[in-house]
């Protein structure tokens, strides 16, 4: 059933090394290191994850992965896992998920706290793309 995503990730692999793309998600995923700690962040994203615990999935020292990350992905891993948590919690709320236990579910002390945040990134309420 993924044999269609293994191969555009080998094509994209080949583009990202001739250059011929930017930074971005896919120039993490060509990284082998790199890539460990996205499918893991992906895997879990309501995980407390540390710098350092990605680090050590990808084998690198925390300075070296935060800074390879930067370079290939074109933001922290932490920028990135809070866009990525904030899109999935997006989703769960259009399909009419509660607040709270979307909150729960992506690592957020309180359903206001993850409202904060889903606000500076959408600039729209959590609450207003709920389905009931």
């Amino acid at each position: 059933d993924r044999l269609g995503e293994v191969l555009l990730i080998r094509v994209r692999r080949v583009q990202l090394d001739k250059g011929a793309s930017h930074v971005c998600l896919l120039g993490g995923l060509a990284d082998d290191r790199l890539a460990r700690a996205i499918v893991a962040m992906h895997d879990e994203p309501g995980r407390v994850w540390r710098g350092g615990d990605l680090a050590d999935l990808a084998g690198l020292s925390h300075s070296r992965f935060a800074e390879l990350f930067k370079d290939k992905v074109g933001e922290t891993p932490a920028a990135y896992l809070r866009r990525w948590r904030l899109s999935l919690a997006r989703q769960d709320a259009e399909r009419g998920d509660r607040i709270q236990t979307i909150a729960r579910r992506y690592g957020y002390g309180s359903p206001e706290a993850l409202s904060r945040a889903f606000r500076k990134e959408f600039d729209v309420s959590a609450i207003s793309l709920r389905r009931v």
